[in-house]
């Protein structure tokens, strides 16, 4: 298994985790209406085909793991990051979140049980805040955040992913990520 951090830019992204949901609920949570097959399409072909101002996520749903994968098709977008998106993927299990912008910043928001319990803007240089960030927090710190002289090719997002990668297990396959994945659009109406 790959780690997300070898196989998304640290330019901008947004990759937004869900544990133990099925892509029928996944699907439902987003209040997306199938019909037939869903489209998909590469990592780097999705924004071609949709447009800049694309809300649309790509699914990665593999079989054998707890997580299912969002990541946006614009990065820069967020949309999966959104409260009120995490809040609705988060009811009864938990969701982790990261976002990051294009020579800016990088979010970090993890949710569970319908509530965002804990949230980190890197550019700030503040621990995590929330009803609960210890668990986030720490996660941060063993990936070289909240030092008082970060080293100077410190890059915030590639340290951020991989802070969420390493306290919550997440692995993915390189190959699956990058190649075409089921993708649907999230309506306006759930941010």
């Amino acid at each position: 298994m790959d780690r997300l951090s070898e196989v998304l830019s640290s330019e901008y992204f947004c990759v937004t985790a869900v544990r133990g949901l099925a892509l029928p609920d996944v699907l439902e949570r987003l209040e997306v209406v199938r019909q037939g097959n869903l489209p998909e399409y590469r990592l780097g072909e999705a924004i071609g085909h949709l447009g800049f101002d694309s809300w649309g996520v790509r699914i990665y749903a593999p079989a054998s793991e707890e997580w299912v994968y969002l990541v946006d098709v614009n990065g820069q977008t967020g949309v999966a990051h959104m409260e009120p998106v995490l809040r609705r993927l988060s009811r009864g299990t938990e969701a982790i979140s990261v976002w990051s912008l294009l020579g800016s910043t990088t979010h970090v928001t993890h949710a569970r049980d319908g509530e965002i319990i804990a949230t980190c803007d890197t550019w700030l240089f503040e621990p995590a805040s929330g009803s609960a960030p210890d668990r986030l927090n720490a996660a941060l710190r063993r990936s070289g955040f909240f030092l008082e002289d970060e080293p100077e090719e410190f890059d915030d997002a590639r340290a951020a992913l991989e802070a969420v990668e390493h306290e919550f297990r997440l692995r993915v396959e390189a190959g699956a990520v990058m190649g075409p994945l089921p993708t649907v659009f999230i309506s306006p109406q759930l941010s």
